[in-house]
């Protein structure tokens, strides 16, 4: 019987090469288009679920899994190996590790500890990488709760109309940011969106993001990932590698869960500090 195993939720934009290659076992949420419901990568790749948020004037809704599902990936795999670290979405964000902890309750006998990360997408990949290399449980859960507070995300939002649809800003601030080309600058850190900066053009922005990562270096991880951008996305990546030869800089995708609030042509880094 193999020793443990990683569970985590799909908001991670874990890669599927990783999934395969560690054993990563990914639960999906869901996103719902009115009363159509669809698992999270499995019933809706990343690209159809932009399609249909561009053409659609409602936000979807997201739900996360329910104990059950959770409960039945562990069942399973108590069979298989002797424990899970299971680490999931911020807990201010959603109720997944919530979820996954009472999941993990009926599951008698079976170590699972679960671990809200306090983040989300490819910093939740991070830990998850860092879990599955760990020599045995215990480093697993020592090694991620040590990089918990560590992680960071900046983001770039290409247009406030998703902010504005999802209720998070008023429509006058959304129009006027639209009428000046302002592009917000958000923080992800210890699990809440903080607004940091708001400026003039992409390009100027791009700029920003790129001097506010600098400034908060070393860095052990570092990725930029994207909302239907890939050429910034690639931009971005070749300036950054240039800049931190030492540091791989890996290029990702954002999923459903934080595409919903941020729209497509989105773009950020997430990194984890050294």
């Amino acid at each position: 019987m193999a020793g443990f195993r990683v569970v985590t939720d799909s908001t991670a934009d874990v890669p599927a090469e990783w999934c395969e290659r560690l054993g990563i076992e990914v639960v999906p949420l869901r996103v719902l288009f009115g009363t159509e419901s669809f698992r999270d990568r499995v019933d809706l790749t990343t690209g159809q679920f932009f399609e249909r948020l561009r053409q659609s004037d409602r936000l979807p809704t997201t739900s996360a899994p329910s104990p059950g599902d959770f409960a039945t990936v562990y069942e399973r795999l108590s069979h298989e190996c002797e424990g899970v670290v299971s680490i999931h979405i911020s807990g201010e964000l959603s109720g997944t590790a919530e979820a996954a902890r009472v999941g993990a309750a009926s599951v008698e006998g079976f170590p699972v500890h679960v671990i809200d990360s306090r983040c989300l997408t490819i910093c939740l990949a991070y830990l998850c990488r860092t879990a599955a290399e760990s020599s045995s449980l215990e480093a697993a859960v020592r090694r991620v709760e040590e990089r918990v507070p560590r992680q960071r995300i900046l983001a770039l939002l290409d247009t406030l109309r998703y902010l504005e649809m999802g209720g998070r800003i008023g429509r006058a601030q959304a129009l006027l940011g639209t009428v000046l080309d302002v592009k917000p600058i958000l923080s992800l850190a210890d699990g809440k969106v903080v607004p940091l900066d708001r400026v003039r053009t992409r390009a100027k922005a791009i700029t920003r993001l790129i001097e506010r990562l600098h400034q908060d270096l070393p860095v052990e991880r570092l990725a930029v990932m994207h909302a239907q951008a890939p050429e910034d996305a690639e931009r971005i990546r070749a300036r950054l590698a240039a800049d931190l030869p030492d540091v791989e800089v890996e290029v990702g995708e954002i999923g459903a869960v934080l595409g919903t609030h941020v729209g497509p042509g989105a773009i950020g880094v997430a990194y984890i500090r050294r």
